[in-house]
């Protein structure tokens, strides 16, 4: 368990200097709305929302942005990296950190 904890952290910290290349202007006046989250309810619209605020690359939005949060859940890393070569293992990542995060508190993480 603890190398998946490790392989995660060294994920993400590889994706946020990869996310700043992408990065989606806020749309909030604020700034202080949270990130968009998913769970396995959400709508294409919120999937793709939450790819965008995610860095996510616009080949990758628009593949996986059609998607409910049950579909995109339900893929696997090799489907994912099929689908999106460039991102699908940080998509996969992050998806994995959302399922555990609904499994423990029932609340999407806001990485």
């Amino acid at each position: 368990m603890e190398e998946v904890q490790d392989e995660l952290v060294h994920r993400l910290t590889l994706g946020r200097s990869t996310q700043k290349k992408f990065q989606v202007p806020s749309r909030s006046n604020s700034g202080s709305l949270p990130a968009p989250s998913i769970t396995y309810d959400s709508s294409p619209d919120e999937v793709k929302a939450w790819l965008e605020a995610k860095g996510f690359s616009p080949v990758t939005i628009s593949s996986l942005g059609v998607l409910t949060g049950a579909q995109l859940f339900s893929l696997n890393k090799e489907e994912l990296k099929t689908v999106c070569p460039d991102d699908g293992a940080r998509v996969f990542s992050q998806v994995t950190v959302q399922k555990a995060a609904l499994e423990v508190g029932g609340k999407p993480a806001k990485l």
